[in-house]
């Protein structure tokens, strides 16, 4: 069942459509997973989404410390979240993580999350990887010493967009009520201090309403689950803290003989309709000789708006996010260079199981790179109860990015380098002006196992609070996963798991 608060009569509201056993706040990734999973054990489920099904923008967030890009964009409050402009790219939990649950923990639950996302079922490493495929890695990684290879998973675009997979499940499942437009102000602890007693939520027309479940989980994404934290007055001053994304930048593009080399060996391979990228990790042993935090390479393959393959991926997103038809009107003039663009990539993906790549296609040499934890970075409140983030960035940090990228370059002495100059300053603790945030927002509700430093258990439970979890990217105590979207599928399947087998 579906029922948008916006069109339904105050009356209604009063009644048991309202109430349930679990109650899931958040109807983005985390939410629409662990609601379907929930209510396929055989429970029953009321599933709160602030927005509708188009997007509509949450309440601009103030920044101070260091710009983070990705907060000063729209976030998209919708059913099925950030899954409507989702890049679909998956890898596994790290074996070398400091969190307090294992990589064999969340192995069973990382299956489960790629197939509600189809994609195949090859290794992420790149020795089984290339092994499965019964081929040869590619030579050019034997410049590349001290370092893992893994190859990340796309997800299809059919599969993105999880309001179009999950939620349309949701909508007519008996045991699944699925309210929009249904924005959670508060929730209030009970009197013991044990346990959520009362979920607050507004309508669109400032009406508020109450809310009693027996389990209550926050899946609003980072920035929202915080600030419900806070106004709540929910933990300890742990709350807010340890913020972290992942900091990216250009470390080169390539031109001429380079191109050529590195997308004859690395451009993504296709088995099964799933895309595979090669990620390029600093080891163990070179992340301890360098100083780095956990950071990787990756080519990124950016292909001209004005192109074919170009309004053919405009068309795959707009279907993602529902804007098909507005599209498909401004990319008209450029859908015959799309059809003969899409037959290229048809013929490269059957007969080279390879991604075709254009001539006008921009390649370029990315870092993506774990902020050191726990920071100082830190979400709070302003005076109207709105989030406030403090992002800093420290010169482990920098000096990270600019130590690999010298590594790499040492290494790979191909013509056709163009180095970005502001990675090779003598001052390793300069700004370095291009630096980006991944939007891999992160943190402020850390797991652990010592309430003194975190937020949430093992088992995503607040600590202190019997009925109240938390399952987002919030709970990361760092960034070592550097995509964060199947550890939180996994995790949030986890969790699922542990709330059937809660009396």
């Amino acid at each position: 069942m579906e029922i948008d608060l916006a069109q339904l009569d105050s009356s209604a509201t009063g009644s048991d459509l309202l109430r349930a056993p679990i109650c899931i706040v958040g109807g983005g990734i985390a939410g629409l997973t662990l609601a379907h999973k929930l209510v396929m054990l055989g429970h029953e489920v009321l599933l709160l989404e602030a927005g509708g099904h188009g997007p509509e923008a949450f309440h601009p967030i103030e920044q101070t410390g260091h710009p983070h890009p990705g907060t000063s964009e729209p976030r998209p409050r919708a059913l099925g979240g950030t899954s409507l402009t989702w890049g679909g790219q998956l890898l596994p939990f790290p074996r070398d993580s400091t969190w307090p649950i294992s990589n064999a923990d969340l192995a069973p639950f990382t299956t489960e999350a790629e197939s509600l996302l189809a994609v195949d079922s090859l290794p992420y490493d790149a020795a089984a990887f290339f092994t499965k495929l019964e081929q040869h890695a590619p030579a050019l990684l034997d410049r590349l010493p001290q370092l893992d290879t893994s190859l990340s998973k796309f997800a299809p675009f059919s599969h993105r967009n999880l309001a179009h997979t999950l939620g349309d499940k949701l909508r007519t499942h008996p045991k699944a009520r699925v309210v929009l437009h249904a924005q959670v102000t508060e929730l209030l602890v009970a009197p013991s201090r044990d346990n959520i007693e009362v979920i607050l939520v507004r309508t669109p027309s400032g009406q508020t309403h109450r809310i009693e479940a027996n389990h209550v989980i926050l899946a609003a994404g980072t920035i929202e689950t915080v600030r419900l934290l806070l106004v709540s007055r929910i933990g300890s001053d742990q709350v807010g803290r340890n913020f972290h994304d992942h900091l990216t930048v250009t470390a080169a593009t390539l031109r001429g003989s380079a191109r050529s080399q590195f997308l004859d060996a690395l451009r993504p391979w296709i088995h099964h309709d799933t895309l595979h990228s090669l990620k390029l990790s600093a080891s163990a042993e070179l992340q301890h000789e360098l100083n780095l935090t956990p950071i990787l390479a990756h080519l990124t393959i950016d292909e001209p708006d004005n192109s074919g393959v170009g309004a053919l991926r405009s068309l795959l997103r707009a279907r993602q996010q529902d804007n098909l038809a507005a599209t498909l009107r401004q990319t008209l003039p450029q859908l015959p260079g799309a059809l003969a663009d899409a037959s290229r990539l048809a013929l490269s993906a059957r007969l080279q199981q390879r991604r075709y790549v254009s001539p006008r296609a921009t390649v370029q040499l990315r870092l993506n790179a774990a902020q050191r934890t726990p920071s100082t970075s830190r979400i709070m409140l302003s005076a109207d109860l709105q989030p406030i983030l403090d992002w800093r960035i420290d010169s482990t940090e920098l000096s990270t990015l600019r130590n690999f990228a010298k590594h790499l370059r040492a290494h790979l002495t191909l013509d056709g380098f163009d180095w970005n100059p502001s990675l090779f300053t003598p001052d390793s603790t300069a700004p370095i002006p291009d630096l980006d945030d991944a939007r891999h927002a992160m943190g402020g509700a850390s797991m652990g196992t010592d309430s003194r430093t975190s937020v949430v258990d093992p088992n995503l439970c607040v600590h202190g609070l019997r009925n109240l979890f938390i399952a987002s990217a919030a709970v990361f105590p760092d960034g070592s996963p550097q995509l964060p979207t199947l550890p939180l599928m996994a995790l949030t399947l986890r969790l699922a798991r542990h709330l059937h087998q809660q009396p």
